[in-house]
């Protein structure tokens, strides 16, 4: 909790308990949540919190770069507290999300490609997972 306090503070965003519940829910690196998740984990330590106040949480912290928002699943976004480049792995069979650890496109190192100035870099890669292709 206290890291939580210091990189909020650092941050220059408003201690509130709401805010430090869904930040401790994203410090798990390994997990991609969605909007809705994050609602189901905090409700249970905030019953009167609304969707609308996670969704405003989730949209200042993306806004001061403490989470990215990836949207390798058209049908939703999930929220990756792990902000450095990285690329995301979707399994087609069980829906899980994996963090991919490749060497970033060497334009990304340049910040410029075509003329075109670039801000982040986002690889999906689709297939079917190690633990879906053992069970088969």
């Amino acid at each position: 909790m206290e890291k939580a306090v210091k990189i909020l503070k650092a941050n220059n965003i408003r201690i509130t308990p709401q805010r430090l519940g869904v930040y401790e829910i994203l410090s798990d690196k390994n997990k991609h949540l969605t909007a809705d998740d994050i609602y189901r984990k905090i409700k249970i330590s905030f019953p009167s919190i609304s969707l609308a106040t996670v969704y405003s949480i989730l949209e200042l912290y993306h806004k001061k770069h403490l989470l990215n928002e990836i949207r390798i699943d058209f049908d939703k976004s999930c929220f990756d507290s792990r902000t450095e480049t990285h690329h995301h792995f979707l399994c087609k069979q069980c829906s899980k999300i994996y963090d991919i650890n490749l060497q970033p496109c060497p334009a990304l190192n340049a910040k410029e490609v075509d003329g075109h100035i670039i801000h982040e870099l986002q690889g999906y890669f689709y297939g079917i997972c190690s633990e879906c292709k053992e069970k088969k």
